[in-house]
């Protein structure tokens, strides 16, 4: 932008005036490499020119050529339109008729010349038909002006038709643009008018476009009709929604009903900068009409300020009267939020304004000679330094304005104090109203309130994850990591809420967020709400709104809301629920009635209304709140009623933080969610919250957590003021149909169709049954089906525990078929979680042989390891890989994981050809601080990126910067998946990217919060085939690779991606997970306890993975990828990319499913545009790296590389297109001589002129350069130990003060590790970012200076911008306070203020002030040193909290190292063995409130071992019959216990390989370590209806399966899951529960063993009558008589029967049914015959000696012994063990109760013989964890035996052969022989009789404790039952009814013979089976206690 001002003479002006058009044509040029262009390298994204309308060259050339006579410059409005030759003589005439309409006349048209010889392809074939038409009117100026602008706007609404081209590129009085889709330098040929020596200008905005968020074309080049726009409008949906509503409340007396004729404000597809421009023109010319002249001139600059305002809020540096203002322009309009430099004109005056946040550069000149130059960069306008007055730049917020006619400069304070003062703001501000003026109002009419009591009820049911005591008590929401695996909301059958429909958008490399925490001064949350008064006629009216600090409301605000009448408002509520008799179809109407009830009370002069499901009932279902508010947001809008009233919610269904940040996209304007706060006032009550905590206290905790949240969520898309975001749908719907977002979420992408209105009723509809139905007693808990962590019966999930088990198997072993397995159980959590999953391989009719297929060799080096990124405010990572190097696009961060981790899949990608990496963020150790050039301990916080990236200009200066840097590197940049994401990677492409990552929403990260990892990005089968489709339209797709990645697994995976268009693809998380990882989801604690996530030294040694292991996984997976290829018929992998038509969309049972419409992702690119190449990097990108002034310079400095000469003195000039000076110099250098460099002033090189960007970027060691002149962005970044001098030119004015001129543009020093660098003048915003060790002095520096900082020093001899030091936790400055303001300029979050008076400080400072003095020539040192130190009291030292900690502990570790004691303290006392915390103190109340404190839940399993005195004492137990556990002490250490849990992301405990019921283990345990027995209780019985026994008998799978359990003794479960339910007993917890209704069903249970008892309590529960019948004398079947008394009371057992019987349960003992009654009876009788009898067939020994007496199986000899001891009249017959040599045979439970019985009977000797051989004392390798483990353990009856008889009891190996007979028919003994067992070729378990090795066992009794075969058969042949093979009870798989309708079957009978806990969870799950038969449904838990309903089956 170049503009001319002050007085000269005619002659002058006139030289000048046609200068400005070269000048501007020269400037346009300079700045080519900001713009881009297009496949053909010819078509630019757009390039333009606005100028005052050169009236001298129109009026000769229309007096030459057509005989017209102009009217005076400023008499007529000339404009060029775009049309079609077809059609351009209709559009005109309409043109014409529109003119006279306006009492306008045309004058004429003319052809505008242009020569397109030079243009590229793609635009010719656009290029539009360029006419120019001239009109003029009789009317004074001004209204001539307004009839103009109505003749553009309405010609521009009424005359564009289908297939006729019409667009208006401006229409003025004043100015002309000339644009296209063209180059820079092509635009100053294609415009012969450009070049004309009569074109004569008094300024000249150039603009040159760089096209990422839309398509480029003709229309879209800037300038626009009023402005030229750098930048991205984030808010744009919103805004465009706002401005259409308040068209509603629009009025204009000069126009009157003319006005409506301007609608819509907003013309249609416009981008961005069009929508702007449209609202900025609108408001400058219906706005201010009845102002007098003199103000009416600064409505242009008024609306400007209104649409982007200065970060006010948090400014208290700023004017009150300028607060005001904005204040006040708030209550009229939003910002227009996002990153710009706008650049605005009317043609008389010129003006710029920057974005609040200030990230786009401008930086502007003003000379002598009258001119002013402002433009992104310095240098591209020529001018003796003499010559200039000021060098500086636009400030975050700041405008800039010149007035041509006044011929003067306006600058920001005065032109925004002009308009500040000129309207009484600060009174009108008196005019809002505050909620303090309401609760005023309301206490005084109403009294106090009292506070509530809620109850927290079941209103809705789902997960409250995002309520928890963290929550409220630490006011964050909660961190997860590892990424989302669970499936998308429209693939889930849990009837997701609607807002996970929705995914959040976020800014992406060309437009980027903000830091939301360390960035807070340009945050708001603020915001007005209610009715918005005219727009156009600035007053009072604007402030008469309510003003919220916050959007969410108490349960007080919004009663008080509803009930104000403050100042004549009155709030309408509306009820969004509906009758549930209303059906699904009431869903729809009930919309529709709140939508015309909203409408009807805006009308009606209600100025708030709130949509309230307070009335939600049993009879009545609540409507979506985020439906009823979208849709009535929208139709208030269309009905021009929205700007009336404020919309507010009271809702039970929002309560997360993307809950609410929906709400308030779509619309909402404050929100109550009064569920969260009656829910947070019961958890108080029950002790979970602290209950100190006060009503007040709950939401203000709750209420700062949600804003934390919403903040950063506003952040990640770049958008500072709520505000903004406030309604603007910064979200894409995945699976909503189009009838849903077409009523409710208008404008909103949703690619892929899914539910209709319909589906979303029927999930309210069973969200309603589950909350309010009766048949939910069974729900103890809220239920949580596991949205989060995976849990048993819950949602699925990609890393599922049976998928990472069997990954590792295969990984570890090499073994095929447990990859398969892995396939087969990743495949089906893929087809239940992803898109993919809905797709199938069309296999060919002719499959190849795989011996044909692309080895795996090749395949693999498409794999990529990595993108887990620990901090989710980092959105891009720019990588850079050499190509001969195996390093990738991995970027797990280098301390996220530990250095073994790293290191295992370097090597491993390194062995295969493929490629890994490293990224930012994590843990800082030693080894990492030395890495990155930081401090140990010292955080590093991950910078969003726009402070190197902030533009898509930017990110191609960053690649340029990287290839610089090496040459030889593959450049790639990172794009997560979303909507539009083609047209940004095109836009990368052009930016000259080589390769692409499409980051899927799923992906791992290393810590964020949940509201991050769950909705955040789309899936990366969208992202993935938009890009192609895109990259193939724009024929750039054979420049880049692109690569998948995101929860990538499987061979399908890959082969999917491939055929969606991706060349490589990425894996994180499946690699850790072979490497060990058990998703614990704790990456962000530090506590991984596998060695991976983590860099804690003792949890690192316990790292297991290996290379080979990630290789194994590697080739299986590419050998899969080859079987899908031969069955595709596809030989080469690159013949897969974009074969879209092998994929189909698969038939899917899920109902949901199949109404999504995948045809989108599906389409072939090639289809689109046929021939085009899409082999991969097959074409170069062009980095013109021969033309760089580094080729100069390298070869002048050649000798000193090479050796041959010790140093070498350079002179150059320099100027802007001479970008990253010295990085390729330093490349050639660090190959050579690597980190170390040259030695000092090895190469010195002094340069004159303007640097361009990235000025000695990444500079080595020994690299000196000094500029004298100016630079741009970037200096220094990366800086490696080079030395940067810059100052200004020594010729410039004697009245040039470099203290006050701008030297160094933005982002100087970023990430610099070392060297020094010495700016003479001020440096513009975030200086020294992320420095970690450079030595920097400035003059002065802008917003945001050291921010993030870790390292170096910084002394700043002049004022700072706000927020100093923001995220700065290392290094230190030392600023110059000059005018005491640095305090309230300066974040003190991190840093400490110190004054400047330490000896040490004041010699340093001293030394660089001298040195800067001597380089740069500084006259502000020289003036400091003359009277040092006595200045030093006006210098802070700014000195990081944590750096002075960090420089502390370095000092005392040095110090220890001296006297030899050890460093790492910690360390040692972690190995020190640890007693129960509970057994070293006493029994006051003090010691246990102390021991509450310091006992460790986060560390817990590192610190606590586990406690191993379960039982009692061996001697002592062995005298008695009573249980044999130590309850008293296990119950003692309980807690500590509990804190070994780690509360495991996918708890194994509960996995198929741990507890069959599922039970939630890590919960409870959880509460237990929190004193919260009660609520334990409840989720133990959630899954398990007779803890009291499993927790007795269970051999503890789940230990087996505890993560614990891979390298240490695992948590102890049972003991905790006993005590539980023995606490609750003896607290009188646990009573009968008998059911509110019958449902009058009988249903006889056959068997009372724990399947039968547990199907019959399930079945009463739900009302059924239920009937037990036993064949024995005592209910309990196996628990009553098959386990001894020692080990499960009968006491135990039958208190359980008794409350059963109490409960309604009919018990019926002595029946055998089938023998004492037939079964066929039962049938008739009952409605429902449900078989649990048991495998009560045992197995039996046939070998010689069979017949002999004193041979019993083992249940006979438990069963026979019960029964005496429990009072029987019973012979045992020999089934005694007293005095006798006892064998037992067979080993398990059952033998170990044998033995443990016969023990305490008198046996005389105890033996067992097992055939199996003796287990390890590990697990084997065949063995893996979470297998059950096989390995050598002593049970308590082994232990009894060793303490008797001195040995172990079993002898293994050992196969009986015979047994002997003492002569009298009875058992004397047993002829053994040893086995020896083998594998045989096919890797089969063999078994081989040892030679010589047989052995007689003497005996008396034996006992058969051999397992059992089945159920007997006597049931089954009288009802006609199928048998499996197996003998047992055949059902369907997966199901419990039998081949008998109406006959169920479950437990050992049904599966075998199995453990009690199984028998449990088959008894559960199949009463919910019989309950669904006979009541159609069943709401039952399902498997792992998760409620759902189950519809009946077919058969019954």
């Amino acid at each position: 932008m170049k503009r001319q001002f002050d007085e000269i003479d005619s002659s002058q002006q006139a030289d000048i005036f046609k200068s400005i058009v070269r000048d501007a044509q020269k400037l346009s040029l300079r700045m080519n490499h900001r713009g881009a262009c297009a496949c053909d390298n010819d078509t630019g994204d757009g390039a333009g020119v606005l100028t005052a309308i050169p009236h001298a060259l129109y009026s000769h050339e229309l007096r030459e050529q057509q005989n017209v006579q102009l009217p005076a410059f400023g008499r007529y409005a000339t404009g060029i339109f775009y049309l079609d030759k077809t059609h351009h003589r209709e559009s005109e005439a309409a043109f014409e008729r529109l003119a006279g309409e306006c009492a306008l006349r045309v004058l004429c048209w003319r052809t505008v010349p242009t020569d397109g010889a030079g243009i590229g392809d793609v635009a010719r074939n656009s290029e539009p038909f360029m006419r120019q038409v001239f009109v003029t009117g009789d009317q004074p100026d001004a209204q001539l002006r307004h009839q103009v602008f109505v003749l553009r706007k309405r010609a521009t609404h009424t005359i564009p038709r289908p297939g006729a081209r019409f667009y208006i590129c401006s229409l003025s009085l004043l100015t002309v643009i000339y644009k296209g889709q063209l180059t820079a330098d092509q635009l100053w040929t294609y415009f012969p008018d450009l070049r004309s020596p009569n074109y004569d200008t008094y300024l000249a905005l150039v603009h040159t476009r760089f096209s990422t968020n839309t398509f480029p074309s003709w229309e879209r080049a800037h300038p626009l009709r009023y402005l030229a726009h750098n930048g991205e409008i984030n808010t744009l949906r919103g805004n465009v929604n706002l401005m259409k509503a308040r068209e509603g409340v629009m009025k204009n007396d000069e126009f009157g009903d003319e006005l409506k004729k301007l609608y819509p404000v907003v013309e249609p597809n416009l981008s961005d900068s069009g929508a702007v421009d449209c609202v900025l023109e609108f408001l400058t010319m219906a706005g201010g009409r009845t102002l007098p002249e003199a103000s009416k001139i600064y409505f242009l600059y008024m609306a400007v300020m209104t649409m982007v305002p200065e970060a006010w809020q948090n400014d208290i540096t700023m004017p009150p009267e300028k607060r005001d203002f904005y204040h006040w322009s708030a209550c009229a309009m939003e910002p227009w939020d996002g990153p710009a430099l706008l650049t605005f004109t009317d043609g008389r005056y010129v003006g710029a304004i920057l974005d609040r946040n200030g990230l786009r550069p401008s930086r502007f000149y003003v000379l002598k000679d009258n001119i002013m130059v402002m433009a992104s960069e310095v240098g591209v306008y020529d001018t003796d330094p003499a010559n200039v007055l000021l060098k500086s730049r636009l400030k975050p917020g700041r405008m800039l304005l010149v007035d041509t006619q006044e011929k003067k400069i306006i600058q920001d304070v005065e032109l925004k104090m002009h308009i500040s003062n000129s309207r009484p703001h600060s009174s009108w501000l008196k005019e809002q109203i505050l909620l303090e003026d309401l609760w005023k109002e309301h206490i005084k009419k109403f009294g106090p309130f009292e506070s509530g009591t809620g109850e927290g009820e079941k209103v809705a049911v789902a997960s409250v994850n995002g309520i928890n005591d963290k929550t409220l008590a630490r006011m964050k929401e909660a961190l997860g990591s590892m990424g989302n695996d669970a499936p998308l909301a429209c693939l889930s059958q849990f009837q997701p809420l609607l807002y996970d429909y929705f995914k959040q958008l976020f800014a992406q490399v060309t437009n980027p967020p903000i830091d939301p925490f360390r960035e807070k001064v340009v945050m708001s949350l603020m915001c007005p709400i209610g009715p918005e008064a005219n727009l156009l006629q600035p007053s009072e009216k604007q402030c008469h709104r309510l003003f919220l600090k916050r959007p969410i409301l108490s349960l007080s605000d919004v009663e008080v809301i509803k009930a104000t009448t403050h100042r004549g408002w009155k709030t309408h509520v509306i009820d969004i629920t509906f009758d549930k008799e209303e059906g699904y179809k009431g869903f729809a109407t009930a919309l529709d009635r709140i939508c015309n009830e909203a409408c009807k009370a805006a009308q009606n002069g209600y100025q708030l209304l709130v949509l309230s499901d307070r009335l939600a009932s049993p009879d009545r279902v609540p409507c979506s709140t985020l439906l009823a508010l979208g849709a009535t947001h929208h139709h208030l809008i269309e009905e021009r009623q929205r700007m009336k009233v404020g919309l507010i919610l009271e809702t039970a269904e929002a309560r997360e933080v993307h809950h609410m940040c929906v709400l308030l996209g779509y619309g909402a304007d404050a929100i109550c969610p009064y569920l969260v706060f009656e829910l947070a006032r019961a958890l108080r009550n029950e002790g979970v919250v602290d209950a100190s905590m006060t009503d007040d206290l709950l939401f203000r905790n709750y209420a700062e957590a949600m804003d934390r949240g919403i903040a950063k969520v506003m952040a990640k898309m770049g958008i500072s003021t709520l505000q903004s975001y406030k309604g603007a749908q910064i979200f894409e719907a995945v699976g909503l149909a189009d009838e849903v977002v077409e009523k409710c979420f208008k404008g909103t992408q949703s690619r892929i169709g899914g539910v209709t209105f319909e589906t979303l009723a029927r999930d309210a509809y069973e969200r309603h049954y589950l909350s309010y139905s009766d048949s939910t007693s069974d729900m103890l808990v809220l239920r949580n089906p596991g949205n989060y962590h995976w849990r048993s019966g819950g949602e699925k999930h990609i890393n599922d525990p049976l998928s990472i088990a069997n990954l590792q198997e295969a990984a570890v072993n090499k073994n095929k078929s447990a990859y398969d397995r892995f396939r087969e159980s990743t495949m089906e959590s893929v087809k239940a979680c992803t898109l993919r999953g809905q797709l199938e391989l069309v296999t060919s009719e002719n499959p190849i042989d795989i011996s044909l297929v692309e080895p795996a060799s090749e395949i693999v080096k498409r794999f990529a390891t990595g993108e887990t990124v620990i901090s989710d405010e980092l959105f891009v990572v720019v990588k850079i890989k050499k190509k001969n190097l195996s390093c990738g696009m991995g970027a797990m961060s280098f301390g996220s994981i530990s250095l073994e981790a790293h290191s295992t899949l370097a090597m491993a990608m390194n062995k295969v050809g493929g490629k890994s990496n490293t990224g930012e963020g994590g843990k800082v150790t030693k080894d990492i601080a030395k890495t990155r050039h930081s401090v140990p301990g010292v955080g590093l916080i991950s910078p969003p990126p726009h402070h190197d990236i902030y533009s898509i200009e930017d990110l191609a200066e960053l690649i340029y910067d990287l290839k610089c840097a090496n040459p030889n590197a593959r450049i790639s940049v990172k794009l997560v998946s979303e909507v539009g994401v083609g047209v940004v990677a095109s836009g990368v492409a052009k930016g000259k990217a080589e390769h692409i990552v499409i980051s899927g929403h799923d992906g791992g990260t290393g810590a964020s919060s949940w509201t991050g990892i769950k909705n955040a990005g789309l899936p990366w089968e969208l992202g993935v085939a938009e890009t192609h489709q895109v990259l193939v339209l724009n024929n750039l797709r054979s420049r880049v690779v692109v690569q998948a990645d995101g929860q990538i697994r499987t061979g399908f995976d890959v082969v999917v991606a491939a055929l969606l268009g991706a060349d490589e693809f990425g894996f994180s998380t499946a690699p850790l997970i072979v490497m060990g990882c058990t998703m614990m989801r704790k990456c962000h604690l530090n506590t991984c306890p596998v060695g991976i996530a983590t860099q804690d030294p003792v949890l690192r040694k316990k790292f297991a993975g290996k290379p080979e292991d990630v290789i194994n996984y590697l080739f299986m997976l590419a050998e899969e990828v080859r079987s899908h290829m031969a069955q595709l018929g596809i030989k080469k992998f690159q013949d897969l990319i974009g074969r879209t038509d092998l994929l189909r969309v698969r038939d899917s049972g899920n109902p949901k499913a199949k109404s999504l419409n995948l045809s989108p992702i599906l389409r072939n690119a090639l289809h689109m545009r046929p021939g085009t190449n899409i082999i991969a990097s097959s074409e170069s990108q062009n980095f013109e790296l021969e033309k760089r002034l580094d080729n100069k310079l390298i070869e002048a400095a050649a000798p000193v590389i090479a050796g041959s000469k010790s140093s070498v003195d350079i002179e150059m000039l320099i100027n802007n297109e001479d970008r990253a000076f010295a990085s390729t110099l330093s490349y050639h250098i660090s190959m050579k001589y690597g980190d170390e460099g040259l030695p000092d002033h090895s190469v010195n090189v002094s340069l004159k002129g303007s640097a361009g960007q990235s000025f000695c970027a990444f500079m080595t060691k020994g690299v000196h350069v000094k500029l004298e002149g100016d630079a741009n962005d970037y200096v220094g970044k990366g800086l490696s130990g080079g030395e940067i001098i810059i100052y200004p030119p020594k010729d410039s004015s004697p009245d040039f003060k470099s203290e006050n001129n701008v030297i160094v543009g933005n982002v100087c020093l970023y990430g610099a590790t070392s060297g020094k660098a010495f700016f003479r003048g001020i440096a513009a915003e975030r200086f020294s970012v992320r420095n970690s060790g450079v030595v920097a002095v400035v003059e002065g520096v802008g917003d945001h200076g050291c921010e993030y900082m870790t390292g170096g020093c910084v002394v700043i001899l002049g004022l700072t911008g706000r927020n100093f030091a923001a995220g700065m936790s290392g290094g230190i400055a030392y600023v110059w306070d000059i005018d005491g303001s640095f305090k309230s300029k300066c974040n003190l979050e991190m840093v400490e203020l110190l004054p400047l008076e330490n000896d040490e400080d004041l010699k340093y400072v001293a030394s660089l002030l001298k040195e800067f003095q001597e380089k740069t020539g500084s006259l502000i040192a020289e003036e400091l040193l003359k009277t040092w130190p006595k200045p030093a009291k006006e210098f802070v030292k700014v000195f990081p909290f944590e750096y002075q900690r960090a420089l502390r502990q370095m000092a005392e570790e040095a110090a220890q190292e001296k006297v030899g004691t050890p460093v790492n303290g910690e360390e040692m006392k972690a190995e020190q063995k640890i007693r129960d915390i509970e057994e070293t103190v006493a029994d006051g109340s003090m010691e246990k409130k102390r021991l509450e404190k310091i006992l460790d839940k986060t560390r817990g399993f590192v610190k606590y071992k586990r406690e191993t005195g379960m039982y009692r004492p061996t001697e002592k137990r062995v005298k008695d019959w009573d249980e044999i556990y130590n309850f008293g002490h296990v119950r003692k250490g309980l807690r500590v216990q509990a804190a070994r849990c780690m509360e495991c992301g996918v708890p194994f405990c509960q996995s198929s390989h741990g507890c069959p019921l599922g039970n939630i283990i890590p919960k409870w345990n959880d509460l237990i370590f929190q004193n919260n027995w009660k609520e334990a209780l409840n989720q133990l019985l959630q899954t398990n209806n007779f803890p009291e026994f499993t927790g007795r008998v269970c051999p503890a799978p789940c230990e087996g399966a505890c993560v614990l359990g891979i390298s240490e003794p695992p948590v102890t479960i049972k003991n905790i899951e006993c005590a539980i339910i023995d606490h609750a007993f003896e607290q009188g917890w646990i009573q009968p529960d008998v059911p509110k209704h019958r449902s009058g069903k009988k249903i006889a249970v056959v068997g009372s063993g724990p399947s039968g008892l547990a199907c019959a309590h399930q079945l009463n529960k739900a009302g059924h009558l239920v009937t037990v019948f036993e064949r024995n004398d005592r209910i309990g079947g196996l628990l009553r008589y098959g386990i001894p008394t020692m080990k499960l009371s009968k006491e135990v057992v039958q208190r359980r029967v008794n409350l059963m019987a109490e409960e309604g349960i009919d018990f019926k003992t002595n029946i055998n049914v089938g023998k004492d009654i037939s079964a066929k009876d039962l049938y008739e009788e009952f409605d429902c015959l449900v078989l649990c009898t048991g495998a009560t067939w045992p197995r039996d020994l046939p070998i010689p000696g069979r017949q002999l007496e004193g041979i019993h199986f083992a249940m006979a000899f438990l069963e026979s012994w019960q029964k005496k001891q429990m009072g029987n009249s019973i012979e045992l017959q020999g089934l005694l063990a007293k005095d006798k040599d006892v064998i037992i045979i067979g080993g398990g439970d059952t033998g170990c109760d044998c033995i443990a019985t016969s023990l305490r009977q008198g046996a005389k000797s105890i033996t067992t013989f097992e055939i199996l051989p003796e287990p390890p004392a590990r697990r084997a390798k065949d063995n893996p964890w979470p297998q059950f483990p096989r390995v050598f353990k002593v049970d308590y009856g082994h232990e009894e035996v060793e303490l008797k008889f001195g040995r172990d009891p079993r002898q293994f190996s050992t196969l009986s052969k015979e047994f002997i007979d003492d002569g009298n028919g009875h058992v004397a003994g047993i002829r053994t022989v040893l086995v020896n067992w083998t594998k045989d070729d096919t890797g089969r378990w063999k078994m081989d009789e040892v030679p010589d090795s047989e052995k007689v066992y003497k005996c008396d009794l034996v006992l058969l404790a051999m397992g059992f075969l089945g159920p007997e058969k006597y049931i089954a042949s009288e009802l006609d039952l199928n048998l499996d093979p197996r003998g047992n009870y055949e059902t369907s798989n997966g199901q419990y009814s039998t081949s008998v309708p109406r006959v169920f079957s479950a437990g050992d009978c049904r599966r075998g013979q199995s453990l009690v806990v199984w028998a449990i969870s088959e008894g559960r799950q199949a009463a919910r089976e019989v309950d669904a038969f006979l009541a159609g449904q069943s709401s039952l838990p399902g498997p792992g206690g998760v409620i759902t309903t189950l519809v009946a089956s077919q058969k019954g």
